[in-house]
């Protein structure tokens, strides 16, 4: 009798279940956005004739119903984790270091396409007449590889490249390697790819040293920090239970400046839009993220020297140490201008033009085509 009631009970229970979840997944509000992960879910899918015949239809519908799976975070987390346990992290596009910090697996570059984008660097100095300085961002897996396994560290391809952009002509390399191999384990977060405030600092002085000009020292720029900072390498990786990091914000003191967008008509006085500390993403926190162009004029030094800053979000943090040094700066997102950098350098008298990006965007970054 017993048996016969745990059976009724284990068929109801099953039965609920087949009936709870499909009315849950009906029922509850469909997400647009994932903060966790960072990026937009799939939208309802659309019947088309066309599409029946391909399995395009068949194919959103799936990724539809997988987005909008209940408990999906948790979900990604648990197969994440059984990736990273079960020994093919290799697989994946962030890796897992031995102090927990997440790395980005090796960019994959031909080099002959960083070669083209040399010469196109080249022929702007030649075109403008002005000197032209390449900044590469090592990865962190690069700069961390004592902290892999050595089958993994052996696949970056950072140091070949480097020297190839350091042997380019027509353009002054800032070699950041050897300092940030020998000192800069640290100078990268945990969660995210980008560098800490220490790590921008050492770009910004071998800059300096490089353009011969005189770096500030580190005690010149007010540090201040906000805890609790998880980046995008946690989001792409789905490992939810990575250490947060403290983000870095550092300075200029006794600096009044004046900032301006161009697509956006209101006038700041500020480097650092703190309002961005209250949404998922804290890193717009610096010069509100990615705007085709920016301006940056220092109050202290009208008649200083302009600089065109051409970047990608690694100039973000950049910026605000060169800013004492410079009376205007000009920053150029190619991803989002489609304007001439010659032009701009005309247009604003520049002095001297900087390329500031990660190793892995200056190799792959198709919008540098902007220069020619």
């Amino acid at each position: 009798m017993k048996s016969k009631a745990l059976h009724i009970v284990t068929v109801a229970l099953f039965l609920a279940l087949v009936c709870v979840v499909p009315l849950y997944w009906l029922l509850s509000p469909r997400k647009t956005f994932s903060d966790s992960e960072r990026r937009y879910l799939a939208e309802p899918p659309r019947l088309a004739a066309a599409d029946l015949k391909n399995w395009a239809f068949d194919d959103a519908v799936e990724t539809y119903l997988a987005d909008q799976l209940p408990g999906r975070d948790a979900l990604v987390g648990l197969n994440a984790y059984t990736v990273l346990l079960s020994g093919r992290q290799v697989s994946e596009d962030i890796w897992v270091d031995r102090e927990g910090y997440l790395v980005e697996a090796p960019v994959t570059a031909a080099p002959e396409q960083l070669d083209k984008r040399l010469k196109r660097m080249a022929a702007l100095g030649e075109k403008t007449g002005l000197p032209v300085y390449v900044m590469a961002v090592p990865s962190a897996g690069y700069v961390r590889r004592d902290m892999l396994p050595r089958a993994l560290a052996a696949l970056y391809p950072d140091g070949e490249l480097l020297q190839r952009i350091e042997d380019g002509t027509g353009v002054t390399a800032v070699s950041l390697a050897e300092t940030f191999l020998q000192e800069g384990r640290g100078w990268y977060y945990r969660t995210d790819h980008h560098w800490t405030g220490e790590g921008a600092y050492a770009a910004y002085r071998l800059f300096m040293e490089t353009a011969g000009r005189e770096a500030l020292p580190y005690d010149a720029f007010l540090h201040r920090t906000a805890p609790g900072y998880v980046g995008s390498t946690r989001s792409r990786s789905a490992l939810w239970l990575a250490t947060p990091d403290e983000l870095t914000i550092d300075a200029p003191m006794d600096t009044p400046v004046t900032v301006t967008f161009s697509d956006d008509e209101t006038v700041y006085d500020s480097l650092f839009f703190f309002d961005h500390l209250r949404e998922y993403d804290w890193y717009p926190l610096f010069l509100d993220g990615n705007h085709p162009l920016t301006l940056v004029e220092n109050g202290n030094a009208p008649d200083g020297p302009t600089l065109v800053l051409v970047k990608d979000s690694f100039g973000n943090t950049l910026a605000p140490l060169l800013v004492p040094s410079y009376g205007k700066i000009v920053l150029v997102d190619p991803r989002y201008y489609r304007g001439s950098v010659a032009d701009l350098c005309g247009e604003y008298g520049a002095d001297e033009v900087l390329f500031c990006y990660s190793l892995e965007r200056i190799c792959t970054d198709l919008n540098l085509s902007i220069l020619k």
